[in-house]
């Protein structure tokens, strides 16, 4: 394989659909939408999470990605599959299965069920075949998909670790299977990459594991940006509602602050009984639920303090909180607790140490919006350049090239 025409198949955590509803705002989507600008990238194939006959009842959607958008062309289709071809270099592959019983009896083993099943190997086999010729680099972004690496043909195994689903509350169903996914992947991928420093001693026997964090389009959240500071400040939390969010942190400063209003953006996946308190016991907070991408400048333009409230535990020190770069690129100030991949980014990230902390952090950005000591333009001047999605796709393509040459030169 050339260097100047590298070909990826990617199994992301988020299938293309995903991206496609909700816009690229995830770490696999926003990796593949600028692999996509890299001239040495010639073709990515996504393969979407095989889809059952259960889901489809449930959720009465088609299982085909070509059926979200027009301009999206079908390349080759068959029964149970279909290829599609999304843009000019990024491929989708879906594979239905008539499964409905298992799916029920095992809900979220069910994924490893799916992706060692022998009519699933074979149609992914057949199109990387026909697309790339064998002869490409498989990206896998998720543990339960690790069963089809010795099923298919690739000339490098790299594996991208956004959190540690060890600790995951919401994989515990999962947990002997990834046990032996992340051992799997530490003996046979070429090359690891992990979102956060921590994470990379899950993999510590691998010889070429490497941290490459989170990033941001600053340009994207331009139009977050506002040059009027409401009385009293908004305070915001951008993202998916899990056990992560210490809600006891959240009353507290909900009682500190009554006369500031506190809205969250984002599905809640837990904790709604806790939310259902909150709602009728606080006057001053707000749930909007999930917002698509393409909106989220827009909404957080009302915000002017946003916060991570989140536990310090094994989960949240194996991440790198995507958030904290777009509150910052949004030209918001930070309070956050400490949690991994906070420190050190910018001035305006305030690090909380305990409840007290936080809340005495929050007082004091109100302070500093009131008296106009802080500007966005100043606050989006401190997010380090290898912060940046063009930066971390840019490092990512380059170890690949570099295992890859590795790889020539010991052939030859």
């Amino acid at each position: 394989m050339s260097s100047r025409h590298m070909n990826i198949v990617m199994i992301p955590f988020h299938d293309c659909k995903k991206w496609i509803v909700e816009g690229y705002r995830t770490r696999d989507a926003h990796l593949a939408e600028h692999f996509c600008k890299d001239d040495r990238v010639d073709k990515l194939l996504v393969i979407n999470r095989p889809t059952s006959l259960a889901e489809m009842c449930v959720k009465r959607k088609s299982w085909k990605t070509s059926r979200l958008d027009p301009t999206i062309s079908v390349v080759e289709s068959g029964r149970d599959y279909e290829l599609c071809r999304i843009n000019e270099k990024i491929y989708c592959l879906d594979v239905f299965l008539k499964d409905a019983v298992r799916v029920l009896l095992e809900r979220k083993r069910w994924w490893h069920t799916a992706y060692s099943t022998a009519s699933v190997v074979e149609i992914i086999k057949k199109v990387i075949h026909d697309l790339m010729g064998d002869d490409c680099v498989l990206l896998i972004e998720n543990p339960v998909a690790v069963s089809i690496i010795d099923n298919v043909q690739y000339r490098l195994l790299a594996y991208d670790a956004i959190d540690n689903w060890m600790y995951h509350p919401q994989m515990r169903s999962l947990h002997e299977i990834v046990y032996a996914a992340y051992s799997t992947i530490e003996k046979k991928a070429d090359i690891i990459f992990t979102v956060s420093k921590s994470l990379t001693k899950q993999f510590g026997k691998n010889k070429s594991v490497y941290w490459l964090p989170n990033g941001v389009d600053t340009e994207y959240f331009k139009p977050a940006i506002s040059s009027t500071i409401s009385k009293p400040p908004v305070i915001g939390y951008i993202g998916k509602i899990q056990d992560r969010v210490d809600f006891e942190l959240v009353e507290r400063c909900l009682q500190e602050f009554p006369e500031n209003r506190f809205v969250f953006i984002g599905p809640a996946y837990s904790q709604q009984k806790r939310i259902k308190e909150l709602k009728r016991g606080y006057k001053n907070i707000t749930f909007l639920g999930d917002v698509p991408y393409p909106m989220l400048p827009a909404i957080m333009k009302q915000l002017d303090i946003c916060v991570i409230p989140h536990r310090v535990d094994d989960l949240t020190n194996s991440m790198d909180p995507l958030k904290l770069y777009e509150y910052l690129a949004a030209g918001k100030p930070v309070v956050t607790t400490k949690v991994a991949g906070v420190e050190g980014i910018s001035e305006y990230v305030l690090i909380a140490d305990n409840n007290h902390e936080f809340v005495q952090n929050i007082r004091i950005l109100c302070g500093r919006l009131s008296s106009h000591d802080i500007e966005a333009d100043r606050i989006i001047e401190t997010i380090p350049q290898s912060r940046t999605w063009d930066y971390i796709s840019n490092i990512f393509i380059d170890r690949l090239e570099d295992m890859m040459t590795e790889d020539g030169d010991a052939e030859e």
